[in-house]
């Protein structure tokens, strides 16, 4: 089987949340000699974008975004151990951590943004569910984070945003980060007046104002 042919199978999985395929896929990619990250960036991120597109057109479900997510997680999980450190650092435009703001324990928006945002080339480390604020800024340090996400599901933890951000200008890194929150109750210009420095309610779009804050941080 041709590297294209594989690529193809491992796109198909993910838009047919096909979790199964798309493991076996992933094997095959890595018995054919196909790079790795070639097999992420060109096959499974392709079909994460599909789903984005199907799902902004209304021609799918929140519940089959997350199917396609398992396919997604199926093989890249596959794929991912086998990609040296330095072609990483290559193919990821950054490194993101996140996880749901504490005092909150919803996963389902977190779990479709998570798969969102590495197909779209970001390198995402989860933190799970009810992230004190030290755990956000542990994270970064620990993994050299320029961007943090927090989930805020509910309109009162929404608020507390704040307390987030101060740890982090305790720590004396807040300006090595860009801090975005989401999930529904967030909106942009309140999350400024909270400290972060934006927000989004859907992954896709919060895919593109990732890219414009990495940017501003590093001065492009």
């Amino acid at each position: 089987m041709s590297h294209e042919e594989i690529l193809t199978k491992l796109k198909e999985a993910v838009i047919g949340m096909d979790a199964e395929g798309a493991r076996i896929a992933a094997d095959e990619a890595l018995r054919s000699g196909l790079d790795p990250a070639d097999a992420i960036v060109s096959g499974l991120s392709e079909g994460m974008r599909t789903v984005g597109d199907k799902f902004g057109k209304m021609e799918i479900f929140l519940s089959e975004v997350l199917a396609s997510a398992d396919a997604y997680y199926a093989a890249l999980n596959v794929l991912r151990p086998k990609i040296s450190r330095e072609r990483a650092q290559r193919v990821f435009t950054a490194t993101l951590v996140m996880g749901t703001i504490f005092g909150d324990i919803h996963t389902v928006g977190k779990d479709v943004a998570i798969p969102v945002f590495e197909s779209a080339g970001f390198n995402v480390i989860d933190l799970g569910i009810d992230v004190p604020p030290e755990g956000f800024v542990e994270a970064a340090i620990r993994n050299g984070a320029e961007l943090v996400g927090l989930g805020t599901y509910m309109s009162e933890t929404f608020f507390h945003v704040p307390e987030v951000v101060k740890a982090f200008e305790k720590a004396g890194i807040r300006e090595r980060v860009k801090i975005i929150c989401g999930g529904p109750a967030v909106d942009p210009e309140t999350a400024r007046k909270l400290g972060a420095d934006d927000a989004s309610s859907d992954a896709w779009e919060a895919v593109e104002k990732l890219k414009m804050l990495i940017s501003e941080l590093r001065g492009k």
